[in-house]
């Protein structure tokens, strides 16, 4: 059997095994789905990328070094992997969506006005446009805006515009349940649903892109606009494409969200079961219109690029297997957030400073999610898990953009042709650090206010 045959099985085995395991709690089928991932692992290892598998086995190597120290090291590299199964659903289901977006005539007429606005205007424009695609479509919506900072360009612009991107992008995290922290954290923290933190997070991502805004204004355009031809005018959007991008984000939004209120589902189920039935609708319509190459060829292009989703796969399960084995290693907080040594609210605070300076050191966001969620749960520090679970996804944003090895920072430095050092310190660690210490006090104004 070809490899890339057996890798779509692989994958689309795992995902289906999730889905089942989360529908009719059957633990059984969890342990299936672990091994899957390890076979997926050692038939695709050799295809990962050096930088990816690299990371991934010294992750991988560092957990199973911290499970042998427990009394049970099969159980925490069993479990390890099982909090892997819900990431490869999300990236499998997201793929669903990259297809369609990518052909869309509403979208590249939005990526059309996006390219040609004025200097004034085209830091806020693709700030804003990353985002609400980006938290659509993922890094999908974020490519539809590449031309504008691809290798070549002038380099002051670049980099402005890049920052631009991706800081739009990362603050998609804050509220977006199709972004794969934002869903695994509120999967991971106890006692919280979307409804709880998803509004106040919408409303911290404006926030942080009217910061995203300043900052530039304010330290990045010192001594005029950066270099660059100046677009020709454009007439603007027609009405109806405002309307169809609308009705695009709302129905898709609308569908999740009504599966995991409705029926009390997760994240990523909820996203599993929507995006290959919402993505083969809008495939369909778009090849009515004569734009695209109609939904069954898009379910042929999905598969076949599930095998590309390889690197993924083995960064987040050797993260979630470190992230598990260094957490058995620590004694438990204890059971009563008055025992704890340290305020609450202090302590969302060093939560969130500690989250920073871990990501900008290499460690992946998912890691100090899995320590948090295992060690410092809400009931531990005393605070409410909206709270724990705002804080965390305000962060995972900020932590991907500062991270030299998040897939964020890995696909900006592969467009824009730098470094992902220079894409992760140099270009958004200055914004990284006000920027946290902008949200650090946002969450302890709404723990002190009573939040959640």
């Amino acid at each position: 059997m070809p490899r890339d045959t057996l890798s779509i099985l692989l994958f689309l085995s795992i995902a289906v095994l999730t889905v089942i395991r989360a529908l009719f709690a059957l633990e059984w089928v969890g342990t299936v789905a672990a091994g899957l991932v390890v076979l997926l692992l050692i038939v695709e290892l050799t295809r990962i990328p050096r930088l990816q598998r690299s990371v991934g086995i010294a992750l991988l190597l560092g957990g199973t070094v911290a499970a042998a120290f427990t009394p049970n090291p099969a159980a925490i590299i069993q479990l390890g992997l099982e909090k892997t199964l819900p990431f490869l659903l999300l990236f499998a289901s997201v793929a669903w969506l990259q297809i369609p977006s990518g052909q869309s005539p509403s979208l590249l007429a939005v990526r059309e006005t996006v390219l040609r606005q004025p200097p004034g205007r085209r830091f806020a424009w693709v700030a804003a446009v990353g985002h609400f695609l980006g938290v659509a479509f993922n890094l999908a919506g974020l490519s539809l805006l590449t031309p504008m900072v691809e290798q070549g360009k002038d380099e002051r612009l670049q980099k402005r515009l890049g920052r631009a991107m991706i800081q739009g992008f990362g603050a998609g995290t804050c509220w977006s349940p199709l972004y794969v922290g934002t869903a695994v954290i509120i999967a991971s923290v106890p006692g919280v649903s979307w409804i709880e933190v998803g509004p106040a997070g919408f409303g911290i991502a404006l926030v942080l892109l009217a910061w995203s805004w300043s900052f530039d204004r304010l330290f990045a355009r010192r001594g005029g606009t950066a270099g660059g031809a100046v677009p020709e005018a454009h007439p603007g959007m027609p009405p109806i494409v405002w309307a169809r991008l609308t009705l695009i984000l709302c129905s898709l939004f609308g569908c999740i969200i009504g599966l995991v209120e409705g029926l009390g589902w997760s994240i990523p189920v909820a996203l599993a079961v929507t995006a290959p039935i919402y993505a083969m609708i809008w495939s369909f319509l778009i090849r009515r219109a004569g734009a695209g190459p109609g939904a069954a060829a898009t379910a042929r292009r999905v598969l076949a690029g599930l095998p590309g989703l390889r690197g993924e796969a083995l960064l987040f399960t050797g993260a979630n297997v470190l992230g598990v084995g260094i957490a058995a290693l620590i004694p438990d907080a204890g059971p009563a957030g008055s025992d704890f040594p340290i305020a609450p609210t202090a302590m969302l605070v060093l939560i969130m400073a500690g989250y920073a300076l871990l990501s900008a050191a290499g460690l992946h966001p998912v890691v100090t999610v899995v320590l948090v969620t295992s060690i410092l749960t809400p009931t531990v520090i005393g605070v409410s898990p909206a709270i724990l679970a705002l804080a965390l996804m305000t962060m995972w944003g900020q932590g991907t953009n500062i991270s030299p090895f998040s897939a964020t920072v890995l696909y900006m430095a592969r467009v824009t042709g730098r470094s992902g050092w220079t894409v992760a310190w140099r270009w958004n660690g200055p914004f990284g650090i006000t920027a946290t210490l902008l949200l650090a006090a946002i969450i302890a104004i709404l723990n002190l206010s009573g939040f959640g």
